[in-house]
Order: C-alpha cells, then sequence, then structure tokens
C-alpha cells in the first residue's frame, strides 16, 4: 500500500486529523508528508480547510465544524436540525469565540461571536437548542432572514420559561421585535401567548425591526416594521 493510501485511510478513520498527529506515524519525512497531504487534497480525495488541518470526505460537516474552532451549531443550520425550516445549510453557522470563514467542499463554515452558551444541547456535536437558536437568529436576523425567522417561531414547540431563563438580559427591542413577531403569526399555542404577554411588559423605547429604515409603525409594540408583514408570512400557505 502506497504511503498516500494509508494516509487517506488515515484520515477517513480519524475523520479530522492534524500534521502532527500524521507526521508522528513516522511514514515518511515531514517535507514529503506535506507534499503528498498536498497532491491529495487538490485531487479532491481529502479536505485540507485549515493549515495543518486535514479531514475525510465521509466526515459530518456539521461535526467537523465544532471541531475546527470550538462552538456550537446555530442559526439556520440548528433550525434545519431542528426541522424548522427546509432548506438544507450548505452554510453552516457555528457560534464560537472567533470569527471566521472556512470552505469545506460545497459547505462554507461562518463562525460569529457567541454570547454566551446557555441552552446549548451536547450530542455528536454541541447545537443550540430551539430556544436559543431562535434568540441567536434574532440578534443576526441579518443572516436568517425575517422569514425564516417568523416559519421557525409557527413550528416551534417552545417552553416560555426556558425562553426566558435564555433570553432574560437581552434588552427590550429585542423583545419588541419578538413579540410583534409573535402576534402576527397565523396560529399561537399557550406558551407561546405566555411568551408574548412576557414580551409586552418589556416594551420601552421605540424600535426598529431592521436598521433604521422607514416602514409601518406598530404602537403596540413601539416598533417600526421596515420588512413588511407580507414578506415575513411570504412562507404561510405554501
Amino acid at each position: 500500500m502506497t504511503i498516500a493510501n494509508k494516509l487517506k485511510q488515515y484520515v477517513d478513520r480519524g475523520k479530522l486529523v492534524e500534521f502532527r498527529v500524521l507526521a508522528s506515524l513516522s511514514l515518511t519525512s515531514d517535507n514529503s508528508l506535506r507534499v503528498t497531504l498536498s497532491r491529495l487534497a487538490k485531487k479532491g480525495e481529502i479536505y485540507a480547510p485549515a493549515r495543518g488541518v486535514y479531514v475525510s470526505r465521509q466526515a459530518d460537516p456539521f461535526w467537523v465544524a465544532t471541531r475546527l474552532f470550538p462552538g456550537y451549531v446555530s442559526l439556520t443550520t440548528a433550525l434545519y436540525l431542528h426541522h424548522l425550516i427546509d432548506e438544507y445549510p450548505f452554510t453552516v453557522f457555528v457560534a464560537s469565540e472567533k470569527r471566521a470563514s472556512v470552505r469545506l467542499g460545497q459547505h462554507e463554515f461562518r463562525y460569529f461571536k457567541a454570547s454566551d452558551y446557555l441552552g446549548v444541547e451536547r450530542g455528536e456535536y454541541p447545537v443550540a437548542s430551539v430556544e436559543k437558536a431562535i434568540r441567536d437568529s434574532l440578534n443576526h436576523a441579518d443572516l436568517v432572514g425575517y422569514a425564516r425567522i417568523e416559519k421557525a417561531l409557527y413550528g416551534a414547540k417552545m417552553e416560555a420559561e426556558s425562553f426566558i431563563r435564555i433570553c432574560g438580559k437581552e434588552k427590550s427591542a429585542f423583545f419588541q421585535r419578538l413579540g410583534y413577531l409573535l402576534s402576527i403569526l397565523p396560529e399561537r399555542d399557550s406558551e407561546k401567548e405566555k411568551l408574548m404577554r412576557y414580551c409586552r411588559k418589556r416594551v420601552r423605547a421605540n424600535a426598529y425591526l431592521r436598521g433604521r429604515g422607514k416602514g409601518e409603525y406598530i404602537s403596540e409594540w413601539k416598533l417600526v416594521d421596515n420588512v413588511g408583514r407580507e414578506a415575513i408570512l411570504s412562507w404561510w400557505g405554501k
């Protein structure tokens, strides 16, 4: 068996392997090892998403994303994993201690700053709970889009107390946006009604749904809807 084949098999078994581990196998010199790994990556037999890191083509991209830089899967990726949106996330969002963008085959890993780690579910890899994923999505609506957030809110089985525990330290504008989105849902269960009542108590100064552009002023929430109810509910009935 050639050195190249041995290296590929080792990477496939390990899923994600660092250069120092491969060098410890003493198959060849470090220079020759780098050349062989580079050739394998160029041929598409393995991935090399970061310096000195090699990944199997069979590895779960969501798992890989949380191993390259520690963090948890969130935003549209978590919403998809919780079956709240349908689009497969070729862009994998990870809340982490750093900001970065990494390419892995058809996938792009985008790392954004995590505010905290409350409400993270631990399994094969860390994933934001439903409540946590919606909180992160509201705080990064420019990356998710309000139509997706609204669809996720509609389908989510949320516990109001759990959501409040995770999001209680957010500013009033957060709860004004959330309350408005809940108020225009086609249907709401008792937990969402409870959460909406809590949001009403957090209404303070005027806020905007997105940026500071012109839109419809919603007096109940002291909020300017500059996205548009029709756009937010564009998924309904499809």
